[in-house]
């Protein structure tokens, strides 16, 4: 049955970019991140009692019940951002490190049907907003040293905590951007609980700039070892792949894919 929910969905900036062997590592270590955050924001046993999480390989989608919203908001923000700046230096030393993009929203899911769980226009659209250009932005011209992680909240989502005076954080500790990925065309609220300025003023080039991870329609290239033409995740052994940006919840595929059996 459809009730209103609250919707997060977490990925790894430059997530392919590390060897093959560290991946399954990393993944584990975004895990553990939120579920520290989770816990330190008074959301502990609500997270361990989650009916709907995915992994989408560089991240993970959670379907919240709506009165974890208002933590969601605030702390827990500041909580990730705490987890990931303590597990940044051990995650140096492997050579590999960690920020996250996150995306929130709330809206109608069904996170109890069994043939197909979490899937809504709601769970769509906040993966549209983790794929929205001013959040990929927020951490590539952010240092890495400072920043771990940039927040995108609905505008559902925002009037109804920030505006209402629901959460300790001020309408003006957020950006208002708007956010135009396939038909998703809303404007929505960016955070950055630790804000920062990279190293210096951007080169001027006519391309993208060098260490842009990806255009900002597209999400992260697959690791080594899968199709290089846009394979996606795969789910119950089918892999899927296709052209241009896919979206994968639950047993829903929307967009151009193909399916293949591992």
């Amino acid at each position: 049955m459809e009730a209103f929910r609250a919707l997060l969905v977490v990925d790894a900036e430059r997530f392919s970019a590390h060897r093959d062997a560290e991946l399954p590592g990393l993944h584990l270590e975004i895990r553990r991140v939120l579920a520290v955050a989770c816990r330190e924001s008074g959301l502990g046993e609500t997270w361990a009692k989650v009916r709907f999480m995915e992994s989408t390989g560089d991240g993970i989608l959670a379907v919240l019940p709506l009165d974890a919203a208002r933590a969601l908001i605030d702390p827990f923000p500041r909580r990730l951002q705490e987890a990931l700046e303590s597990a940044a230096p051990g995650l140096r030393m492997r050579g590999v490190r960690l920020r996250l993009r996150v995306a929130m929203h709330i809206g109608l899911v069904d996170d109890e049907r069994p043939d197909a769980p979490g899937i809504s226009t709601a769970t769509v659209d906040v993966n549209r907003l983790l794929d929205a250009a001013p959040l990929r932005d927020a951490l590539k011209h952010s240092d890495p040293e400072v920043t771990f992680a940039a927040f995108l909240v609905s505008a559902e989502l925002f009037a109804s905590y920030v505006e209402g005076g629901r959460t300790g954080l001020r309408e003006s500790q957020f950006s208002r951007v708007h956010v135009t990925v396939k038909q998703f065309d809303r404007p929505a609220y960016l955070y950055v609980p630790a804000p920062s300025h990279a190293d210096g003023p951007p080169a001027e080039q006519d391309g993208p700039p060098a260490d842009q991870d990806e255009p900002p329609a597209e999400r992260d290239e697959p690791p080594a070892g899968r199709r290089t033409e846009a394979a996606g995740p795969s789910i119950s052994g089918i892999t899927i792949s296709g052209d241009g940006s896919q979206n994968a919840i639950g047993n829903t595929i929307g967009g151009g894919f193909r399916q293949e059996r591992g």
